[in-house]
């Protein structure tokens, strides 16, 4: 064994290996403090660069699952308005059956002629007043030019519902019969009302498409978040069981880097002792 006090040799290495250990502990102190074993582009750059995407996959999700909202809030509106509307065109249908009897009078005549028009004015109101973010929904003015909901996290993830909002006005519909004066008038009615009911129904059923269709979507969002987050968490989040492990086991060996670093610095003493 040499004895020098001009290079203590052993100390520095001692040291450059205290200095590794305890960047190593500070790593896993910073590990378990935050929970991410992703603090810094050091830390794994291809991993760190994998669960960014997913982030904004993430946060994609969150707002095509407010879009879809939106989306079904419309479709919902719609859906209740149509409702109405039916129950009115059914009302206009019970007119035209009452005013088919040939022993009608025209005092009744008259009496059905202004429930008609009362019926009629009602379907027009609501076709013109139903709105949301004040579009107007049941007027036919969405049908034309697209109507798009981002309902993805990528370009052309996108739902047209143009089709949903078509006009639902009394006429649009086929009731353009507001003279009740005759029983042949109530007969024109009665097949312009069957006409109007068998059209909205038609419109109802699309709306009613768009909004299962809409339905699954939120399903679809939800469980691709969760998929997406739980796989995010695989690749950055920190496993405390095994990261405890670590850090005690970087605990010990500093202690004992420390320990053996406090002997090497005595070597250069002993050389000296051995001066004359």
């Amino acid at each position: 064994m040499t004895f020098t006090y001009g290079s203590n040799i052993a100390a520095l290495n001692i040291g450059t290996q205290l200095a590794r250990v305890s960047f190593q502990l500070n790593k896993s102190l910073e590990r378990l403090s935050t929970g991410s074993r992703l603090n810094h582009a050091s830390d794994g750059a291809a991993d760190m660069m994998v669960s960014e995407t997913m982030t904004s996959q993430i946060r994609g999700f969150d707002v095509a699952t407010s879009n879809v909202q939106l989306g079904l809030s419309y479709l919902d509106t719609a859906d209740s308005a149509m409702q109405q509307i039916n129950d009115h065109l059914q009302n206009i249908r019970d007119i035209a059956v009452a005013a088919s009897n040939t022993a009608t009078t025209a005092d009744q005549f008259t009496a059905y002629q202004a429930s008609l028009q009362a019926e009629i004015a009602s379907i027009d109101s609501i076709s013109a007043n139903t709105k949301l973010d004040g579009n107007v929904l049941l007027d036919g003015s969405l049908s034309g030019a697209a109507f798009n909901i981002q309902v993805g996290t990528n370009s052309g993830d996108t739902v047209d519902m143009k089709t949903a909002f078509a006009d639902n006005s009394a006429t649009t519909l086929g009731v353009s019969q507001s003279t009740l004066a005759s029983v042949a008038n109530a007969t024109t009615l009665l097949g312009q009302a069957d006409t109007a009911i068998a059209a909205l129904n038609s419109n109802l059923a699309i709306v009613g498409g768009f909004e299962s269709r809409m339905n699954d979507q939120l399903n679809y969002l939800s469980i691709a978040q969760t998929n997406t987050s739980s796989a995010q968490s695989s690749i950055r989040d920190t496993d405390v069981a095994s990261e405890t492990s670590n850090l005690t086991r970087l605990q010990i060996i500093q202690q004992a880097a420390a320990y053996a670093l406090a002997q090497a610095n005595i070597q250069p003493q002993l050389a000296l002792k051995l001066l004359p």
